[in-house]
């Protein structure tokens, strides 16, 4: 009888344990999958675009979502910097995409998008991007262009990406990302990348307030309805994590405001390893002292630093990449030389200055179920993204800069 009793006892115990597990997950406290996530840059998109352009897309994502008042970038404020601390959450420093293009004297090899090797070695990408944390711990990524996206890191790589080309229609880019990210396709990704280009394109080659940026912008908020609808024919309006970012804002620029190096310094003394607007100079052995001190007394339209004096929010220095001088230029002037000058004169819109000039500041939007709803919040710096994609993937996060303290603002509580 004493046995009988104590058997009844664990079977109703036991069948309390299975309703209440039941009640918890009736009340969503229980973890679910998380729902996909996916990041799209509009390369070079800035906050005024919309405000001073007819955009219904934009204005519908933004009020079903969350915005920050703007995104800081990371210095120096040029692509393929900023896209790989978007995907890693490292600054330059720590991951060593130090420019567009650039010099590797250890490698003896110039790092170059358009070189076949450039973007395929994982040897010039440091850290670990988003997809490939994801794909570390079961998750499935996909990538429709990204900035060393093609790249191997530690024999992982997404489950599908495709080498940059630029010819390849906006459209399909959308098509392809959202047949990858159908929950009933063959593929049913976890996390994407998306990538667009030509607002950029149309700032450097006619300025940042020009009718064809304008124009772009019109374009691109065509694009965001068309993309908005493939979802919608998905199911997934409302079951994806989606976030809107740019890389860097743009300045106008003139050919009154130029800095002519080589009326400045010698340039048979020098590498540069980038020009403008940020002088990256490497000098000849024993020429540092000399050219930094010459550069330094006729300071005028741009400041210039030793290496390992730069003001530490640039997070500029700790790399062997980085030569030994830095020059940056005021915004809105250009560091060229006078042959260059004469022969091309200078861009109506460039970027790449320091990352705290207004005109630099970007664009973030967020949208989706764990994101607020019609709210806008406070800036914040680019970094931190990676650490919320990982946060929204339920992943843990590889060694970073950012903080997921700095993002907590824009979700859901």
């Amino acid at each position: 009888m004493i046995r009988e009793k104590y058997l009844s006892l664990i079977i109703i115990l036991l069948l309390f344990i299975g309703l209440s597990s039941c009640a918890d997950s009736d009340t969503g406290e229980t973890e679910n999958d998380p729902n996909p996530v996916l990041l799209i840059s509009i390369d070079g998109f800035m906050n005024e675009y919309i405000e001073r352009n007819e955009t219904p897309n934009f204005d519908q994502f933004i009020s079903e979502g969350v915005q920050a008042e703007y995104l800081i970038p990371v210095f120096p404020t040029k692509t393929f910097p900023n896209h790989w601390s978007l995907a890693t959450g490292l600054y330059v420093e720590n991951h060593g995409i130090i420019s567009n293009s650039f010099y590797d004297y250890e490698l003896d090899a110039r790092f170059s998008y358009g070189a076949p090797d450039g973007q395929h070695d994982s040897r010039w990408w440091g850290g670990e991007p988003i997809w490939v944390t994801a794909e570390k711990q079961g998750k499935t990524s996909v990538n429709f262009f990204w900035p060393g996206s093609e790249a191997t890191f530690d024999g992982v790589q997404s489950t599908k990406w495709v080498d940059y080309d630029g010819s390849i229609p906006d459209s399909t880019r959308i098509d392809s990302i959202v047949a990858w990210l159908d929950p009933v396709g063959d593929i049913q990704a976890d996390f994407g990348t998306l990538y667009f280009s030509f607002v950029d394109s149309r700032g450097h080659s006619y300025g940042p307030d020009s009718p064809e940026v304008d124009e772009a912008v019109i374009e691109m908020d065509g694009l965001l309805g068309y993309f908005m609808e493939k979802l919608e024919e998905v199911g997934l309006t409302d079951n994806i994590n989606i976030l809107l970012v740019s890389d860097h804002g743009m300045s106008a620029q003139s050919e009154d405001k130029v800095i002519i190096l080589d009326e400045i310094i010698n340039l048979d003394d020098v590498d540069i390893i980038d020009w403008t607007p940020v002088a990256m100079i490497r000098p000849d052995e024993e020429k540092t002292n000399e050219i930094y001190n010459t550069l330094k007394e006729n300071e005028e339209n741009y400041r210039v630093y030793l290496r390992d004096e730069l003001p530490e929010r640039f997070h500029f220095s700790n790399h062997y990449r980085i030569p030994e001088i830095i020059m940056i230029a005021d915004n809105q002037f250009t560091i060229t030389n006078r042959e260059y000058f004469e022969e091309r004169g200078v861009v109506p819109g460039m970027h790449g200055f320091d990352n705290m000039v207004p005109d630099m500041f970007t664009f973030f939007a967020a949208k989706g179920p764990a994101f607020k709803s019609g709210a806008v919040e406070g800036p914040v710096e680019s970094v931190h993204m990676y650490e919320l994609m990982a946060y929204l993937l339920q992943i843990e996060p590889a060694e970073n800069d950012g903080s997921l303290d700095e993002v907590l603002k824009f979700l859901k509580q």
